[in-house]
Parts: structure tokens; C-alpha cells; sequence
């Protein structure tokens, strides 16, 4: 029994539990050492025979730790040995066989004096009242799902109490000895009456306690007339006997004045339970007044509530859809139509929020989910699975617009419960991040642009600080050698080697300082460039070296004509590529250059390809674009031309690759964004 059940009796089963206990134990003490005093209060307990008072002793402890839910084996134990001795002494008592415990513990020395037939030997009735007890604990405790046996069991002990107890106030002696058994005592029977009522308490919702504690109408019904019934008919019934003893009336005369007052008892019932309920249906309808008028009060408020709150809903620019636990639109904000471009109309009660969600965004993340999770996760899982958890879920996403715009927005959704702690629904609000995405591209343009910087700057640092360590080197050695010297044509040999270097230094900061020109200079205006011009014009600056290579030059430009480009960039590629083609021809066939444009996978392109020397990409595929990086032996190779032409390149968002063989010849291809 759980300890919940009974905490409104709680207060008054622990305060019996030590009364009863105290009870039984001053019977014992007077039972055992006979002191006067309380044998002049308790007169009858002399008469008691041992088994009893030890017996109710033991049932008294089994109910101060039942109360407590406390020691389940002791007081398993101490029924199983009320059970058995109360259950012989019945037979006992029913048959007339001796088992031989009727002075087990303790001689009946009264019993003796006055010669009764079994010394020492339990009442009949007592020792029923002891086996409905151990029977009706044995049954409560159990987990059978008919506990209400057990329940009536205690209200037996209940019933034979009071039938003992009426026996002894009218006088009946058949009464308290049920016609066959030996009587009960009055301070057992007294004991027992209290006490089982008290332990119903311990299971209130069975039997005929959970009728006379339960809230319900029947049971305040029960509350109010049993007692009445009880104490009339005690009344009318120890009347009719007492006449009866003293003669004043005749048997028939008794019967039918009996049933007279048994019919107007029954009148006055009927009357009192009829006023009853009409006082009771009185304050029923009034309740139900009071009741309807506090709902339509209650209704007024939950309208003006729901107003308010549509009314923030609407005037809010993010969109704000909720749903029902099966993810049917419920409610469509103001600021969803106008992000959105659908009406209410359109969407509540008919769709669901992934109508207006990108369906490649949504299988492509429920597949990860479902990969990160070891099972298929639906679409509604996707969004819900931590609302249903009571957490808040939050991530970005694309919304499409009725137009077909897509819009990237900051989804929250949180669960709708009731106050029971049931889901209802979700609700989803979701922010304009058009901005912010814009931003972040742009700052990871801005990021990739510097750390192309940074990387380009290192890179010069690097080849600058190489490039003037040795001629800074050489011209204080020459210079070393030149002031030590007092030869006149040794000085002017020493002056010219250090001119010459002077020279050579000089030459690569013009080299440097143009490759810091390209770095800087990123503010170039886009303009439509034709190929074929700059073409021409470069053609034309190369006249004499293509003269003296015999170089064939083919060009196409049929496909792409012209790119939004930066000109002089673009002259800049044409003058370095075509150069280069010519300087690196191999010397054993005439040039060939080609030049192409056009578009692939939508994606303009430019071709720029030649039958020179080649180079060997797997030796140098990584150093072909760097700073200063020759590979061949050409007395006018310095290694800046294909440096600044991917730094021009890759500043206008454009990309640059590379294919070539050695002695078979290289092509580079030009991407334009």
C-alpha cells in the first residue's frame, strides 16, 4: 500500500497505532500480574484468557510497523503465529478436540478454580476475530489484484464486534457468542471495533470505507444516514426487547409496533435525504451558474488575449508560422505573408511548412541527419526531433517565396505544450538573414583576397631579400678589393665589375617595384576588352622578335569576341604569354602560337598555346607561377612575366592553369569569372 494513499488518515492510523499498542499492553500487564486498581477498571479481564491478550499484543505491534511500511519479514512472521493459534483454537472451540495450547504459555489458574471445562481456551468468536485479521493482512499485502476480500475481511471483524458488543448493552448473550461459539470478552470486542475501522483507514478507496470517506454524492449520502440508521434501530430494537422482558406488550402487538416504527423510520429517512438533495442540487445549480459565468468571463479574456498576441504576431517582420503536432499550418503571421508572398488562406489547414523550404536542402541535411544518427530520419523529424525533447532548434535554411525567390533565413522552433506537459504543436520563427549572408560572402571574398596578399607579400619578402643579398654581397667585396688595390688598371677593372653589379641590382628593384605595382594597383576598371585588338597591338610591339623566329602566330576569337576586363591587364597577359612563347621556341622547328576564346560549361575562356621546349610539371608544377622561377637557360629569363600575369588574373576573379611537355609545348588556359 503506498503511503500516499493514506496520508489524509496518516495522523490519526500513527496515533492509534500506539494507543491500541498501549491498550494491549496494560491488558497484558494486568492480565499477568493482577494488580487491583485495574482490575476494578477493567473488570472483565480476568476473565481473559492468555492466548488473547499475547495475541492482541502481537496484532497491535504488526499494525505499528504496517502503518510504517517497516519490518515486512517480522510481521509476516508474527501473522503466520496469530493465524495458527487463532485457527486451532476455533477448531478447538468448534469441535471440542484439545491441541493442547490452550495453556501453552501461561496456566489459567482462575479458569481452574472455577472448573470450566477447557482452561486457559480462546473464545470461539475471539479466535475468529484473529483469522479474519491474519487473512485479511495476508490478502492486503499480497500483490492479487482482489484486495477488496481482504478489505472485507476487517469490516467482519468490524460486524462481529458490534453484534458482541449489542449482545452485551441488550443483554442477548447469542449475540456476542454467535448462537455456537463461546462468547467474546467486552474489552476485546471494544478493542476490535475501534481498531479494525482505524485499519481500514490503511486501504480508504476499498470496500465499505471507500464508500464512507470517497467525495462523491453516494458516498456523502452514506456519511449522513448511516449513523442515524445505526443509532435508531439499536434504539427501537433495545425498546422493543425491554418491553418485552418486562411484560408491558404482546408479541404480535411488539412485531407490528416494531414494523410501524421501522416504516416511519424509514419516512423520515426518505424525507431527510430528499431535503438533503434539494439543498445540494440548489448549490449545484448555483455552482453551475457561477461556473458558466466565470467560463464566458474566462472566454472574454482568452479572446482579448488571443488579439493582443495576433496583433505582436502581425506587427513582427519575421516570419512566424505554428503548426499542429502533425505539422499542419495553424497560425500565418502577417510577416510570413509579406516575406512569403502566400496568404492564410492558401496555407492553414491545407499545408505544411515544407512547402516553402528548398526540397534538395532538406534531403540533402535529413540524409546527413541519418547518417549521423544510424536511422532514417523523416522530414518532420528533421525539424522537430529537439522541440519534442522541450529544446529549442535553431539553424539557418533557404525559404522559397511563392515567386520563387529564395530567401536564407535563422529558423528557430520551439514546442507548443499544455499545462499537463502534452505536445500540441510547434511554432517557428524565422529572420531575414539576407543581409547577414551577404556579409559573410563578402567577408570571405575579403579574407581570401588578404590572405592571397599576405601569401603574395611573404612571397616577395622571401625573393626580394634572396634577389639583393648576393649583388649587396659582391659590391662590398668588389669594394673591399677596390680600396686595397693601388693599381690604376686593376681599380678601373674592380670599378667596372662593380658597376655592372650596380647594374644588375638595379635592374631587379625595377623588377620588384613592378611586381609591387601589380600587388597594389587593384582597383582596376572593368571595361569590355576585344581580343583581336589587344591581339594586334601586341603583335605589333613583337614585330621584331616574331620576324627573327619566323614565329606563326593563329588566332580565333569567333566564339568570345570581348570580356569585361581590366585593358591594360589584358595587355599586359597578351605581351608576357606570346613573349614568352617566342622566347622559349625550340630551335629545331619553326614556332607555331595559337590563340583561342569561347565558352565551356558556361564558363568564358581564353587559350594561349605554342610547339616550344616545354616545361616538366611533375619536377615544377608547383614553381611555374612563382617569383623568379626560370627553367631554361635564356639569357633574358628573369621569372617575374608568369608571376605577374596569375597576380593580374587572379585579381580580376579570373583563374589561370597550365598543361605542357617538354619539347612537345605548353598551353595556358585562362578562366574569366
Amino acid at each position: 500500500m503506498d503511503i500516499k494513499e493514506t496520508k489524509p488518515y496518516q495522523k490519526i492510523l500513527i496515533l492509534s497505532t500506539f494507543i491500541f499498542l498501549g491498550l494491549s499492553l496494560l491488558l497484558f500487564a494486568t492480565r499477568l500480574f493482577e494488580f487491583p486498581y485495574l482490575n476494578q477498571i477493567f473488570q472483565d479481564v480476568p476473565g481473559l484468557k492468555f492466548n488473547s491478550v499475547v495475541l492482541l499484543v502481537l496484532a497491535a505491534i504488526i499494525c505499528h510497523f504496517w502503518i510504517r511500511e517497516a519490518q515486512q519479514g517480522l510481521r509476516f512472521g508474527l501473522v503466520s503465529l496469530i493465524f495458527g493459534v487463532s485457527f486451532l483454537s476455533l477448531i478447538q472451540d468448534v469441535t471440542g478436540f484439545s491441541f493442547g495450547i490452550d495453556e501453552l504459555l501461561f496456566q489459567d489458574v482462575l479458569g481452574r478454580q472455577n472448573q470450566v471445562p477447557f482452561p486457559g481456551r480462546m473464545p470461539g468468536m475471539t479466535s475468529l476475530i484473529f483469522v479474519f485479521f491474519s487473512v485479511g493482512y495476508f490478502i492486503l499485502q499480497s500483490k492479487s489484484s482482489r484486495k477488496e476480500w481482504g478489505q472485507i475481511l476487517i469490516h467482519g471483524i468490524t460486524l462481529l464486534c458490534f453484534i458482541a458488543l449489542l449482545g452485551y448493552m441488550l443483554r442477548v448473550p447469542d449475540f456476542y457468542r454467535l448462537s455456537f461459539l463461546t462468547g467474546i470478552s467486552p474489552i476485546t470486542a471494544f478493542s476490535w471495533f475501534l481498531y479494525s475501522q482505524i485499519i481500514s483507514l490503511q486501504n480508504p478507496n476499498l470496500g465499505i470505507t471507500g464508500l464512507l470517506t470517497g467525495s462523491q454524492i453516494g458516498s456523502k449520502m452514506a456519511r449522513r444516514f448511516t449513523p442515524r440508521l445505526v443509532l435508531v434501530l439499536v434504539i427501537l430494537a433495545g425498546l422493543r426487547i425491554e418491553l418485552h422482558r418486562y411484560d408491558l406488550i404482546q408479541v404480535e402487538f411488539g412485531i407490528v409496533l416494531f414494523a410501524l416504527s421501522f416504516l416511519l423510520l424509514g419516512l423520515w429517512v426518505v424525507w431527510d435525504a430528499a431535503s438533503w438533495l434539494n439543498y445540494s442540487d440548489i448549490k449545484r445549480r448555483k455552482a453551475e451558474e457561477d461556473l458558466k459565468l466565470n467560463n464566458q468571463n474566462l472566454e472574454k479574456l482568452v479572446l482579448i488575449r488571443n488579439q493582443e498576441l495576433h496583433a505582436i504576431l502581425d506587427t513582427a517582420e519575421a516570419c512566424i508560422v505554428s503548426t499542429d503536432k502533425n505539422g499542419l499550418i495553424r497560425h500565418f503571421s502577417k510577416g510570413a505573408e509579406r516575406m512569403l508572398g502566400y496568404t492564410p488562406e492558401e496555407l492553414i489547414e491545407k499545408a505544411k511548412p515544407l512547402i516553402f523550404h528548398d526540397n534538395i536542402e532538406v534531403e540533402t541535411r535529413m540524409k546527413k541527419m541519418s547518417e549521423e544518427l544510424g536511422k532514417t530520419i523523416t522530414g518532420k523529424e528533421l525539424f522537430t526531433s529537439l522541440p519534442i525533447l522541450g529544446k529549442v532548434y535553431s539553424d539557418e535554411w533557404t525559404y522559397l517565396t511563392k515567386s520563387g525567390k529564395r530567401i536564407p533565413v535563422q529558423l528557430n522552433i520551439s514546442p507548443i505544450t499544455s499545462p499537463e506537459g502534452k505536445n500540441l504543436g510547434f511554432i517557428g520563427i524565422a529572420t531575414d538573414i539576407s543581409q547577414l549572408a551577404d556579409s559573410r560572402l563578402k567577408l570571405r571574398e575579403l579574407l581570401k583576397k588578404l590572405e592571397g596578399r599576405n601569401h603574395q607579400l611573404l612571397n616577395f619578402a622571401h625573393v626580394v631579400s634572396h634577389n639583393l643579398r648576393t649583388p649587396v654581397y659582391s659590391i662590398e667585396t668588389l669594394l673591399g678589393y677596390y680600396q686595397e688595390e693601388s693599381n690604376p688598371e686593376q681599380r678601373n677593372e674592380y670599378w667596372s665589375l662593380i658597376l655592372g653589379v650596380v647594374q644588375s641590382l638595379s635592374q631587379s628593384m625595377e623588377e620588384a617595384l613592378e611586381v609591387l605595382r601589380v600587388q597594389e594597383d587593384q582597383g582596376q576598371n572593368l571595361e569590355e576588352v576585344f581580343f583581336e585588338e589587344i591581339f594586334e597591338k601586341t603583335k605589333l610591339a613583337l614585330t621584331g622578335k616574331i620576324l627573327e623566329s619566323d614565329a606563326e602566330l593563329i588566332e580565333d576569337f569567333s566564339n568570345l569576341q570581348s570580356i569585361q576586363f581590366s585593358k591594360s591587364y589584358m595587355e599586359s597577359v597578351f605581351l608576357n604569354l606570346l613573349s614568352n612563347a617566342i622566347k622559349y621556341r625550340d630551335p629545331e622547328r619553326r614556332p607555331h602560337i595559337n590563340l583561342k576564346s569561347g565558352f565551356e560549361d558556361g564558363n568564358a575562356f581564353l587559350e594561349i598555346s605554342d610547339n616550344g621546349l616545354g616545361i616538366d610539371l611533375e619536377r615544377n608544377g608547383d614553381k611555374i607561377f612563382g617569383m623568379n622561377k626560370v627553367f631554361h637557360d635564356h639569357p633574358e629569363a628573369k621569372g617575374v612575366g608568369l608571376y605577374i600575369v596569375k597576380t593580374q588574373i587572379e585579381s580580376m576573379g579570373g583563374k589561370i592553369t597550365v598543361q605542357s611537355k617538354p619539347h612537345v609545348g605548353t598551353t595556358f588556359r585562362i578562366q574569366f569569372s
